[in-house]
């Protein structure tokens, strides 16, 4: 028989997941749910499958879980499964006849078949030298959370290495056309900083490198602002 230690820790572990998904669900509305990315949509998943297992071992033990309304999807939610792109992004489907090119800006005399979709490229230097940049700092990111996990708790760390992948997803949105998500990048480093002390060095590192500053102020709004606040930037 559990004891009342046993039963804490899963009403914590309960509200962790919670906390989780309504931070999935708040990036996933921002984004609008036919373009969320899958990592959005299968953290969701994850997250109310968590929710459910720990309310049944709680109601197993004979301890009351309440149902909170996003714990489950609604009744006509659709499976999440579709993944469009983005408006002005093309979308190729099953029509062989349409080609998507990506051209480097030095290239001369281009010829792409029918129904093609150019898209040019920039100062592909400049490009390649933030990436290698960018990457070198999430590498530090997770080497700090592998070094740092056994001071989390084994959900935290999860939830921690999730909330990276987002993160680099949106820091990866590189060129002049891409545009980050500046809710997710804020709601991502805000849940990094909160919940995962071993990360603070590498996340105040990462977010006032110049690389990292020019993704950002090519994001959907200013975050000038959060980066105060955060990080002194």
């Amino acid at each position: 028989m559990p004891d009342q230690d046993d039963i804490a820790a899963q009403q914590a572990l309960l509200q962790m997941h919670r906390q989780t998904l309504d931070v999935l669900l708040k990036q996933q509305a921002q984004l609008g749910e036919s373009y969320a990315p899958p990592a959005i949509v299968n953290g969701i998943r994850i997250a109310r499958a968590s929710i459910a297992q720990v309310k049944q071992s709680l109601r197993d033990w004979g301890v009351p879980a309440e149902d909170l309304p996003n714990d489950a999807p609604p009744a006509n939610a659709p499976d999440g499964s579709a993944f469009r792109a983005g408006p002005g992004v093309p979308s190729v489907g099953g029509d062989s006849d349409s080609i998507v090119a990506n051209i480097g800006a030095g290239a001369q005399g281009i010829a792409v078949g029918k129904h093609q979709y150019i898209i040019t490229g920039g100062a592909e230097a400049d490009l390649d030298a933030n990436r290698r940049v960018i990457e070198a700092l999430l590498a530090r990111l997770e080497r700090d959370l592998s070094n740092g996990a056994g001071g989390l708790d084994g959900a935290v760390a999860t939830m921690a290495a999730f909330q990276l992948r987002l993160l680099a997803g949106e820091l990866g949105k590189l060129g002049a056309r891409a545009t980050p998500s500046a809710s997710t990048i804020s709601q991502v480093g805000d849940w990094l900083a909160d919940n995962a002390p071993p990360l603070r060095d590498a996340l105040a590192a990462l977010f006032t490198a110049p690389a990292v500053l020019r993704v950002l102020r090519q994001a959907d709004t200013p975050l000038d602002a959060w980066l105060q606040r955060r990080f002194g930037v």
